[in-house]
């Protein structure tokens, strides 16, 4: 069986898209369930997902309410629910080709794939501005664009490393997500910044650890809902602070957990974000692009060290937050009562 699990937080019309598109899944049999794990939601959310339990009763559609703040809570708690040997865990704004629940069923029939991500490609609100076209970076067998969660690796299945399956688009087997420990803290709400993790780059870095096999498969496909907030200097800066932040974290887990620990530990998790993509632009130089995306770049720049800077300083001052920090995993996932200088 393949559990579907979309956390969700105040955003009752994007999960509406979302589950009208898994209504036109073409998929066969009935070996599936959605799981909506509403994460403390003061909307509409419920009564949507009352509203389509007729059409997804194949689906077997289940309403969980899980109040613990952060995407965390969601994820873990739906995978605790779900009743599938394999796990496919969606943000609530994206919209589903009606191909993609037969693809990842089908990339699953090989027993060595322990991880499957999808083609996630744009579905802008409004015109793109003419600088989003710099963030833009070439990878093996594609392009992406970090900053908005977009992939695009080609055609073609085939395998890749680990870091490459993003979360919107997250299949894994069900055992493999508990025997590597789960997911880390991730979008959490500003005012708990300091409680941030490095969501599933801590998962998929261990997957990398042990060989487990990974694999691209473009028919997975999803459009991920960019709406017109998301296209703004000011949203690109907020979320480079939001990825020093992330880094920072997988810094310090690096520099008391790994065997490799060191003084280099920081710049590893640096490098390995740059690899996969998840600071693109940090390092790049600022000479191409319009004066507008360099000025742009400027201030993700100083945003993404603010970020970092700021984790690490909490962290040295508090030391609850660095054993929030270095914690075995998050099953036993509460947010802890620590207390930190509010961002300006």
């Amino acid at each position: 069986m393949i559990s579907v699990i979309i956390p969700t937080l105040n955003r009752a019309d994007s999960l509406a898209l979302a589950l009208e598109s898994m209504t036109r899944q073409q998929a066969p049999g009935n070996d599936f369930e959605v799981l909506v794990v509403d994460n403390g939601s003061t909307d509409h959310t419920k009564a949507v997902v009352q509203a389509f339990a007729d059409e997804l009763a194949w689906a077997h559609l289940r309403y969980i309410f899980e109040p613990e703040p952060g995407l965390l809570s969601g994820r873990h708690r739906g995978a605790q629910e779900a009743q599938g040997d394999i796990l496919s865990f969606l943000d609530d704004d994206v919209e589903l080709d009606p191909g993609w629940l037969a693809a990842i069923q089908n990339a699953f029939t090989d027993a060595t794939v322990h991880l499957v991500g999808g083609r996630n490609l744009p579905h802008y609100e409004s015109e793109p501005p003419p600088w989003l076209q710099y963030f833009w970076q070439k990878c093996p067998g594609g392009q992406l664009c970090t900053e908005l969660s977009i992939l695009d690796l080609g055609n073609q299945s085939h395998l890749i490393d680990a870091n490459y399956v993003w979360g919107l688009n997250f299949s894994i087997r069900k055992g493999t997500l508990f025997e590597l420990g789960g997911f880390h803290p991730d979008c959490i709400p500003k005012r708990l910044q300091h409680l941030q993790g490095d969501g599933e780059t801590g998962l998929t870095r261990q997957a990398n650890q042990q060989g487990y096999k990974a694999i691209y498969e473009p028919l997975a496909l999803l459009h991920h809902v960019v709406p017109a907030a998301r296209l703004t200097p000011e949203y690109f800066e907020s979320r480079y602070f939001y990825q020093g932040v992330c880094d920072s974290y997988t810094a310090i887990r690096d520099r008391y957990r790994s065997q490799d620990a060191g003084a280099d530990a920081i710049g590893k998790a640096q490098r390995l974000n740059y690899y996969v993509g998840k600071i693109k632009g940090r390092l790049a130089s600022l000479a191409k692009g319009s004066a507008e995306y360099r000025a742009i770049r400027r201030r993700c720049k100083v945003a993404y060290t603010a970020g970092f800077a700021f984790h690490q300083q909490q962290v040295a001052q508090h030391p609850a937050l660095l054993e929030w920090v270095i914690k075995e995993d998050y099953w036993d996932y509460q947010l802890p009562n620590i207390v930190v200088a509010s961002l300006s």
